[in-house]
């Protein structure tokens, strides 16, 4: 049913009244809304930050992939005078102190007593040992199989001559000295073995001609 005002007027105050209750109906539903978001948090879009810690790089002028070093490929001479005795792991050969026969696996390089001795090549010291027989010994790695071995020498090695140590060719390891007992008879000299993957070889197919020119002389300094 449908209510007709009396008059104008109060046509005109039912008609302020329904606008006043749309307007007021409409700020209550905004404000619920706007209040509804509000308490509605928003999802944080923020990529996450690594914060683990980047490793610092040395500035030390070096590259990640060093240079490899060039294989050895050629032997010093260990030391200055004259090869006394050659290698033979086959035939025996005479033994002044021991007065027998037995097989040779290294050189006798006949020198002075207290002569420096060298290495024949770079490479790392890989052993330092007393040998009962032999006195007081050292070996260099050179790589690629090969090791020379240094015995008879002075008990006194050169500064910093240990095991692990690297040495340059030519550097010194130490002097000639008299430890070797099986060769206490013999002149004063130094026994010098090479091995190629365990196995004794003849150390002069090894020492360079030049070197050899140079380094080794006539052996006048003994007699038998």
């Amino acid at each position: 049913m449908q209510i007709k005002p009396k008059n104008e007027k109060q046509a005109r105050i039912l008609y302020l009244a329904v606008v006043g209750v749309l307007v007021i109906s409409a700020l209550i539903i905004g404000l619920v809304a706007a209040l509804g978001k509000k308490a509605t948090p928003e999802p944080d879009v923020t990529p996450p930050v690594d914060e683990t810690p980047t490793p610092e790089t040395p500035d030390d002028g070096k590259t990640d992939a060093e240079p490899k070093e060039e294989p050895v490929t050629s032997y010093l001479a260990p030391a200055t005078g004259a090869v006394s005795k050659t290698h033979d792991d086959t035939l025996p050969v005479y033994s002044a102190t021991m007065n027998d026969f037995r097989v040779h696996q290294g050189i006798d390089i006949a020198t002075a007593d207290g002569a420096d001795v060298f290495a024949t090549a770079r490479g790392t010291v890989s052993l330092v040992w007393s040998d009962p027989l032999m006195g007081q010994c050292l070996s260099v790695d050179h790589g690629n199989g090969v090791v020379s071995i240094y015995k008879n020498l002075s008990a006194e090695l050169a500064e910093g001559i240990t095991k692990d140590a690297k040495v340059t060719a030519g550097q010194k390891l130490g002097t000639v000295g008299n430890t070797a007992l099986v060769e206490s008879a013999e002149e004063a000299h130094l026994h010098f073995e090479m091995t190629y993957n365990g196995e004794a070889v003849d150390p002069l197919s090894y020492i360079s001609e030049e070197s050899k020119s140079v380094s080794f002389g006539e052996d006048t300094a003994y007699e038998s």
